[in-house]
């Protein structure tokens, strides 16, 4: 598990990078929102939100 502060700096970066999103006109689902989620608490990694993303949207991998 991760530590609270560990949590905080993920959050941060994330609320961060859709605030940027939104401000550009895009949008975030709720399906991104929920895996964002998971990576705070630490229930899973970039490696795999990576691969969740490109599952969801049918893109390829580069490996």
């Amino acid at each position: 598990m991760i530590d609270e502060r560990e949590k905080a700096r993920r959050r941060a970066a994330f609320e961060d990078g859709i605030h940027s999103a939104y401000l550009d006109g895009g949008m975030v689902t709720d399906a991104f929102r929920a895996d964002a989620e998971e990576y705070v608490n630490g229930l899973i990694d970039l490696d795999e939100m990576h691969k969740r993303l490109r599952n969801r949207y049918g893109i390829k991998s580069n490996e």
